[in-house]
């Protein structure tokens, strides 16, 4: 039903996730790239052909992104006790918004933490490593794909790339946003969705101070490599590129002024139809450009256990929003995005599962939504 033309994988680095939930700073004045520049592009020279489709293209696509993945200790504990100790289940936690995400043509994730391969050393905040079944659980819900660039990337090394993209391999999960070899970083992630040729890239501002293992093995956020990846993309085939970005200031839901201007400067290629930001764990605003092209800022938290405190025991760091962006044929025979659409999820607690948003949850997505007053459509089921 879903296939993948060819899998890449582009890196990317992004600010740090505290369990305290310490606000991330902007980078540094004057500069839209983080350092250390081993910014060669992420689909560097020439382009791979992309093997023609036998699949007649639809007239419209419907693709499907959900927020920050980030266990956290106590999240995997509360898995554990799912599984009766008999490893870790997360299906009770992410069963009720199931439906939507399997109803989607292709749906994608936000894989933030490395998953390990043997569910040795598993932990939470600061160095973050997931149980293997986390993988099983994302395939088994609906995912189709996951982008894998953060600043948590790299919090164990090429080891923790090889065992995450091993473990999204093992299930089907396609990914973008790190890689294994040079030759996997080199190669332009493009999936099959009903014939329509979806071209993907993923980046990160930082990597929490730690050292990238290898230049190919996640990407910093780099405007001008950027738009030359996507103009790659356009060139092995893509009808659609979507950029996944992990950057902005933890709790914040006003996008930061360096969110901003990478925004700005990444959309000066018109390559790039579709921004799908992450890393602030609260939900932030959706813009529609002058020209019909989107940003979203930052989708909140979709599985993640962040603190509850006795004086607010529903804040908005556990709110989140699943945003349906359908592409339809253009009058030049492209695709142009036709709708935008949300539901709002909340992280219920102790239980930790996902929830259509209750009431007060709600509200507080769609204000962060349609602050910017972008055309939205509410698809809350029901």
């Amino acid at each position: 039903m879903k296939l993948l033309i060819a899998a890449a994988a582009t890196a990317v680095l992004v600010t740090a996730c505290s369990a305290a939930l310490v606000e991330t700073p902007d980078a540094a004045p004057g500069t839209t790239s983080a350092a250390p520049t081993t910014g060669t592009s992420a689909t560097t020279g020439s382009p791979s052909p992309v093997t023609p489709s036998t699949t007649p293209a639809t007239e419209s696509i419907r693709l499907l992104f959900t927020g920050d993945m980030l266990p956290s200790d106590a999240l995997i504990e509360q898995a554990g006790r799912y599984a009766d100790g008999q490893g870790y289940d997360f299906i009770p936690m992410l069963a009720e918004v199931a439906p939507i995400v399997a109803a989607a043509d292709w749906a994608v994730c936000h894989q933030e933490t490395p998953l390990s391969d043997d569910n040795v050393g598993l932990a939470g905040y600061p160095r973050f490593n997931a149980p293997l079944e986390l993988a099983d659980d994302q395939q088994a819900i609906g995912f189709d794909a996951c982008s894998t660039a953060s600043n948590h990337t790299v919090d164990y090394g090429l080891d923790g790339i090889e065992a995450t993209l091993g473990n999204l391999d093992r299930v089907g999960i396609e990914h973008t946003g790190s890689a294994r070899s040079r030759q996997e970083y080199d190669e332009p992630a493009i999936y099959d969705v009903l014939g329509v040729a979806v071209g993907h890239l993923s980046y990160t501002y930082a990597l929490n101070g730690l050292p990238s293992p290898a230049p190919w093995a996640v990407n910093l956020i780099d405007p001008p490599a950027i738009r030359e990846d996507a103009a790659r993309l356009k060139q092995s085939g893509a009808d659609i590129v979507v950029v996944s970005l992990h950057f902005g200031n933890e709790l914040d839901q006003e996008p930061s002024s360096y969110q901003e201007q990478v925004a700005g400067e990444v959309m000066q290629a018109t390559e790039i139809d579709l921004i799908v930001g992450h890393h602030a764990h609260v939900v932030q605003p959706i813009e529609r450009l002058p020209d019909g092209r989107w940003v979203i800022y930052g989708l909140g938290n979709f599985l993640a256990q962040q603190s509850v405190y006795s004086s607010d025991p529903t804040p908005p760091h556990r709110d989140g929003a699943m945003i349906e962006v359908t592409f339809g044929l253009s009058g030049d025979g492209g695709y142009d995005v036709t709708q935008v659409g949300y539901v709002p999820t909340f992280v219920d607690a102790p239980s930790d599962v996902i929830r259509v948003a209750p009431d007060f949850s709600r509200e507080r997505t769609e204000a962060a939504l349609n602050s910017r007053g972008a055309p939205l459509v509410d698809l809350t089921p029901g």
